[in-house]
Formats: C-alpha cells, sequence, structure tokens
C-alpha cells in the first residue's frame, strides 16, 4: 500500500484583505466585512444586523460602501498625519516657538 505524498485536494485561498460577503439570517441577508487576517473566530466578519437587506446584492452593496468609506477614512486619516509630520511644518512650528 503506497500513499501519496501529496494530497490532490483543493483549498480555497482567501485574500489578505478584508472583502464584503452577505450572510444568510432567517429570510433576510446580513451586510458583514470578513476580515482574513484576523485569527480569532469571532472577530472574523463585522457583521451589521441592524442593515438586513432583502436581497444578497443588496446587502453586498452595503458591504462595499462600509467598508470603501473605512479605507477613505483610514487614508484620509494618514494624509493628515504625513501633512502635520512633514518637516516643511515642523520647521515653522520651530519657528514661531
Amino acid at each position: 500500500m503506497a500513499q501519496a505524498t501529496h494530497a490532490i485536494t483543493a483549498t480555497a485561498t482567501l485574500p489578505a484583505s478584508p472583502f464584503p460577503v452577505a450572510l444568510r439570517v432567517g429570510n433576510a441577508f446580513v451586510p458583514a466585512i470578513c476580515h482574513p487576517g484576523r485569527t480569532v473566530p469571532h472577530l472574523r466578519f463585522a457583521r451589521f444586523p441592524r442593515k438586513a437587506k432583502a436581497t444578497t446584492a443588496e446587502a453586498l452593496t452595503y458591504a462595499y460602501r462600509a467598508l470603501w468609506y473605512r479605507e477613505n477614512r483610514a487614508a484620509e486619516k494618514r494624509r493628515r498625519l504625513e501633512i502635520l509630520s512633514s518637516p516643511h511644518w515642523v520647521e515653522l512650528a520651530d519657528r514661531a516657538a
């Protein structure tokens, strides 16, 4: 009995960045954002239970918008911090002091 050294099973790999999903709950669909990088199971999904929708398309659209908004806010915060820590502004602050 010779066994194969490599298993031939298809394993689905998840993307490294968060992505929107629609979770079925009863007759409705709850928009959620899956964070595959989080190892704790109860933190892997950010659900929006009060925003339950009738169809998967509506739930996915809401989750896409929520994810887009979060990414835009994070980028805006990063840009503001970069501006404030710019050598130009630090030099002006030193002159004023």
